[in-house]
């Protein structure tokens, strides 16, 4: 861990004082005068100072982040204005100034956007070049105008982009599945092969769930690995489709295939068992296998994942069984309503009770009577619960019994009480856990900013609490290791 490190750390900490930030501008460390141009609010002399600094890049991030007043920026300089681009107070010339830029990189560059912003998208939808229109192709919730603006390009990658964006109107999904569009498809720099890229724009499309079902049966038909592997994740084929796939005995589109939730059950009790549990991991992540499945692998001593599965009605009927394996099922869930949650908090069983409570929905009171009554054998799972309340976390750092990874936990866990906090520092290495929670005191932040470990420094360094006089200490040791270092 070098000084240049943590000051770096530092110049990222929006609780500096502006004399901190003056002291790292004067360090002269190009990487920390870029880190402080992107994110610290500088004051007019710091910017000029900054300036005077003659580094192109930290003027670029003293642009991006709003800093250099936008009629500063010399706009001779396509890069200068594409850092500002994201900017409010961007003129509304910028734009038709970078999409007709003749530098083909500033034009890329520009395209990186276009997936977040639709008037980028419209800019740069007829570029000469096809891989700065295909970006254009892929900008979220694409409007249909847009769409079948793109779709009259012939090019093969602004086509694959198109079949692969979820929001393209299904029409023209459609039409890319039945003749790769209209007009014919012409291979590209990015897809010189005419049949390679009229078979990869038709298997993504296949592939998108927004392609209608009706589009993509007529490729069911004649499956091989390629089309399997395309349609394997759709949640709206045909029954027997999904058995068909499997029959291929592809093990991506198997694979696939298992974990997809609109696999019949049947298919799903088939993968179980086949292959000597090939798939069962995949078949047991599926958030609707079968409740059936799931309590034979609870039975077998497995840790039952229900998750968001959707049959409520069927958890709550497990959640009354008298075997706790069972009942296990239900504590898993994320779904279960909070009464059936409270009362398997308070199940007779350990693992029942604590599988409960161990979700985020509980509360502070159901993860305190669970310490209570268990003990140090819930602490591991409790430490890092995001309900932990203060006097729980306090009993896991303070008791002897505690596991030193739960008193970890305690250490980073942001309810931890000051004394919890402490009390962590019993052991060693969790001197960085605590420097980095925002939660730690400022004279323990202060007291920790002269660690021996650089690593505990590097994480007062970047501690949101960072308190003046931690700051203070971090300089004052950065200065004599530059001095020591010179010397």
């Amino acid at each position: 861990m070098s000084v240049s490190q943590i000051l770096l750390a530092l110049a990222g900490n929006v609780a500096m004082l502006p004399a901190h930030i003056d002291q790292l501008i004067a360090k002269g460390s190009p990487a920390v005068s870029r880190e402080l141009a992107q994110v610290q609010r500088l004051t007019p002399a710091q910017i000029e100072t900054l300036i005077a600094s003659g580094d192109r890049d930290v003027l670029l991030a003293l642009i991006g982040s709003g800093q250099l007043a936008v009629e500063r920026i010399p706009c001779a300089d396509p890069w200068m204005v594409l850092a500002g681009i994201a900017r409010v107070d961007a003129p509304g010339d910028w734009l038709d100034l970078l999409a007709s830029c003749p530098t083909l990189e500033v034009r890329q560059a520009l395209a990186v956007h276009a997936a977040e912003r639709t008037d980028i998208a419209y800019a740069l939808a007829d570029d000469a070049v096809c891989s700065v229109a295909a970006c254009a192709a892929q900008v979220w919730e694409i409007p249909e105008e847009l769409a079948l603006r793109l779709a009259d390009r012939t090019e093969a990658c602004v086509r694959l982009a198109l079949a692969s964006n979820r929001h393209t109107p299904a029409r023209i999904l459609a039409e890319l599945i039945a003749h790769s569009g209209s007009p014919p498809l012409n291979p590209c720099l990015h897809g010189p092969d005419n049949t390679v890229a009229l078979r990869d724009v038709r298997l993504a499309a296949a592939a998108n769930p927004t392609t209608p079902v009706t589009a993509v049966e007529p490729l069911a038909m004649d499956l091989d690995a390629h089309v399997a592997l395309a349609l394997a994740g759709r949640p709206d084929l045909a029954e027997e489709t999904y058995a068909r796939l499997v029959v291929l005995g592809v093990p991506e589109v198997t694979g696939r295939v298992a974990i997809n939730w609109a696999a019949p059950a049947g298919l799903l009790r088939r993968l179980y068992e086949s292959e000597a549990g090939r798939w069962r991991g995949a078949v047991l992540a599926n958030p609707r296998t079968p409740l059936d499945l799931l309590v034979r692998h609870s039975r077998d001593g497995g840790s039952p994942n229900t998750d968001n599965h959707p049959d409520l009605d069927g958890l709550r009927v497990l959640a009354a069984d008298v075997d706790p394996r069972v009942r296990l099922v239900a504590a898993a869930s994320h779904r279960i309503p909070e009464d059936l949650r409270a009362l398997l908090s308070v199940d007779p069983d350990f693992e029942v009770a604590l599988r409960a409570v161990c979700h985020a929905s509980a509360s502070p009171e159901q993860v305190r009577v669970t310490a209570a009554r268990h003990g140090p054998a819930t602490f591991p799972r409790l430490a890092a619960h995001p309900c932990c309340p203060p006097d729980v976390l306090l009993t896991i750092a303070t008791h002897p019994q505690a596991p030193a990874e739960a008193v970890m936990d305690v250490a980073w866990n942001e309810a931890s009480p000051p004394a919890a906090l402490a009390a962590c520092l019993r052991y060693p290495a969790n001197a960085v856990y605590v420097a980095g929670n925002p939660s730690t005191p400022p004279d323990m932040l202060v007291e920790l900013a002269s660690h021996p470990d650089p690593e505990v420094v590097l994480e007062v360094a970047r501690n949101p609490s960072l308190p003046v006089s931690a700051c203070d200490r971090i300089l004052e040791f950065a200065a004599a290791q530059y001095g020591r270092t010179s010397g």
